[in-house]
């Protein structure tokens, strides 16, 4: 009886938010349901026929989680997910009760969750987790999780709560290194054939040569020696090892070969064990395919067909913010959320590779994004020196933007600041022509404040 009652709380709630317009009801009703019933995460979490799956790291985890969902509606399978990105307690709790009856039941193959690093544990303390999967590590929002060690060590907890299937990040040895006590799957790079035109318009670039990137890790974790890099893929990506204690990237069960990058998307063969098919994301940039390749193991390890994981893999196209294509006024958007070091330099990396490509960039610094936008000097807008185009820089820290492409090479002329997001996105549309596309590159609360202004103006955005 008291779950039925929380989730009755937690439905009303959420339809009463969404009645005066005051958000999507992807927090609140999770926190009306928990204040109502505390076991109500943990008991309608264990109605799921097959069990729950969780998709945590630094970046990736929206969009990862997402070629999941496709791939598992393409399999014919239900499941509950929190794919508007809520990924703390409380947000994961309102994707369940959305998901549920009135009555409180849940009639889902899988729980599929999006999960904060720093609140993997405390899921895993109220869900048994059967599989876990970790993107990648890089600095984000060191206000709140401090250096790398701290999140890795939230991250083990998680996993060794339930001993959850840990699949992993081969390239990324601050990834491969965790959960060494527990069964782990890894998926990883081979070999790129292709990137796309380079930032100046020059040639197509030759097979492996090293994206650029910021490296997050360049010592052992185990002996603390230099690693030696044999590839790399962008930050500390790629195939490692260390010379003096012999540690190195260990050799992946699900892996990407003859990778072709491209601004609009790629394509590349997946292998494991005796099978092997070719796939075409629709999603631009290297960091999608390791998305998708994430997606993949997943899917591999639950003995999801080929047809499934090939067909989930090629139809999903977005979500909320992620890579997002938008139809507005009768200009093309293109919306890639931006929040780290790691992210932003690959996000402007598929910008610049995009020879339409107009740019708005938009910085707020609400805790939600991180206190600290240190971070904007440690992301690689060099990429955007050669932009002969106008930028716009908007949000709270539009000023700080604007001085950080000051010293890409961009003429002053050419940075144009706007601290309302919507007076910027309106001159930057007006100024995109119909053959080009707009780049928006905004933090977190400057992507829920587009989604704001989309409503105005008649539109929306995934997920809303």
């Amino acid at each position: 009886m008291p779950d039925t009652l929380a989730v009755i709380a937690g439905k009303l709630s959420a339809k009463a938010i969404r009645l005066i317009g005051a958000g999507l009801g992807s927090n609140v009703p999770g926190r009306v349901s928990r204040a109502v019933s505390p076991m109500v995460l943990s008991n309608l979490s264990k109605q799921a026929r097959n069990g729950v799956l969780c998709v945590s790291g630094t970046n990736g985890k929206s969009t990862t989680s997402g070629f999941v969902s496709s791939v598992l509606h393409k399999a014919g399978l239900k499941i509950a997910h929190n794919k508007q990105g809520a990924n703390l307690v409380t947000g994961i709790t309102a994707s369940l009760i959305d998901a549920a009856r009135w009555d409180g039941k849940l009639d889902v193959d899988y729980c599929l969750f999006e999960t904060d690093e720093a609140a993997l544990p405390l899921v895993a303390k109220e869900v048994k987790i059967s599989t876990v999967v970790v993107t990648n590590l890089f600095r984000d929002q060191l206000d709140r999780f401090g250096e790398l060690d701290t999140t890795a060590s939230l991250i083990n907890k998680g996993i060794a709560v339930n001993k959850s299937l840990a699949i992993l990040n081969a390239d990324d040895p601050n990834v491969a290194q965790l959960a060494p006590d527990s069964q782990r799957l890894f998926y990883g790079v081979e070999n790129i054939s292709e990137w796309p035109m380079d930032a100046q318009g020059g040639t197509k670039a030759a097979a492996n040569e090293p994206a650029a990137g910021v490296q997050e890790l360049a010592y052992c974790v185990k002996c603390g020696s230099e690693y030696s890099y044999t590839q790399t893929f962008y930050g500390q990506l790629g195939h490692y090892t260390c010379h003096s204690c012999g540690n190195s990237r260990p050799k992946p069960d699900v892996f990407a070969s003859n990778i072709c990058v491209g601004a609009t998307g790629s394509t590349f063969d997946l292998q494991y064990k005796d099978q092997a098919f070719s796939v075409k994301i629709l999603l631009p940039g290297l960091f999608n395919v390791y998305n998708a390749l994430a997606a993949a193991a997943l899917s591999l390890s639950l003995g999801l067909s080929e047809d499934s994981i090939k067909q989930g893999l090629e139809g999903h196209r977005t979500l909320f913010g992620r890579s997002e294509r938008w139809q507005i006024n009768g200009k093309s958007a293109l919306i890639q959320l931006i929040k780290n070091p790691a992210g932003a330099s690959q996000a402007v990396r598929a910008a610049v590779n995009d020879p339409s490509a107009r740019i708005l960039v938009a910085i707020n610094d609400n805790y939600a994004d991180g206190r600290d936008v240190s971070w904007l000097w440690d992301s690689e807008f060099e990429l955007m020196g050669s932009h002969a185009k106008t930028v716009w820089v908007s949000g709270i820290r539009a000023y700080d933007m604007a001085l950080r492409l000051k010293y890409t090479g961009i003429p002053s002329a050419n940075i144009k600041v706007m601290p309302s997001l919507e007076e910027a996105l309106a001159t930057a549309l007006a100024e995109t022509s119909e053959h080009e596309t707009l780049w928006i590159l905004p933090t977190y609360t400057c992507l829920l404040e587009l989604q704001r202004i989309a409503k105005t103006m008649g539109s929306s955005l995934s997920g809303t």
